[in-house]
Formats: C-alpha cells, structure tokens, sequence
C-alpha cells in the first residue's frame, strides 16, 4: 500500500506540471502598476510598454498646456474640453496601466499572415 501511495505522488507530481513557461521577470503586479499610474506614463513603464508611455506623457502635457492657454485667453468652451480631455486621459491611463499588467502573462499567438493565403488563393486562379 505505501508503494502505491508513493507512486500516486510521484506521478501527480510529474503530471501536474505544466508545459508552457511563464518567464517570472514578465509578471507583472496590477496594483504597482496601478499605483505607479497616478503619474501619467510610469504605469506603462512599469509594464514595458515604452511607446505608448510617452504617448500618455505627451497627451498629458499637451492637454493641460491647451487647458492653461485657453485658460488665460477667456475661451470657456476650448478650456471645458481640454479639461474634459486631461480628465478622459487620467483615466484611461490608469485602467489602460491596470489591465496590461494582468495582461502580462497571457499567452501571445502568432497568427499567419494573411498574404501568404491571399498569395495562395491568386496562385489558384491562374
């Protein structure tokens, strides 16, 4: 009986294991990401994504420097959506930062490209 045991263990060890990889630099904790967020861009940092970081960065800057002109020029209606713009920025920023970082280990998949069957479907033809 305590071989049997001992085997049962063994070969639900060998079986439980999984075969892909998660590489553990690539994990990512969602709260820091979120947290670090409260920063236009260092969420996205946090995560890797360095482009769209300085696209936040620079869509912050340009929305409150819009805001801060129309602002002193009296211009009430372009201030209000500037104002409405940093604020839609803010947020997206924030969930964008959030969901990437839970995103951080799903599986990416390459698929064919679609010239190759495009390529295939005009070879047909002729």
């Amino acid at each position: 009986m305590r071989y049997y045991i001992i085997l049962f263990i063994i070969l639900s060890i060998a079986v439980s294991q999984n075969v892909e990889y998660v590489d553990s630099t690539k994990v990512r904790d969602p709260q820091i990401a979120w947290k670090l967020s409260f920063i236009p861009g260092l969420g996205q940092l946090y995560n890797g994504n360095y482009m769209k970081a300085l696209g936040f960065m620079a869509g912050e800057y340009i929305a409150v420097s819009n805001f801060n002109k129309y602002s002193k020029l009296n211009r009430i209606e372009m201030r209000n959506t500037y104002a409405w713009w940093i604020v839609g920025l803010y947020v997206w920023n924030l969930v964008d930062s959030y969901v990437d970082a839970h995103l951080s280990t799903f599986p990416i998949k390459r698929l064919e490209s679609t010239n190759t069957i495009i390529d295939s479907l005009k070879t047909n033809e002729k």
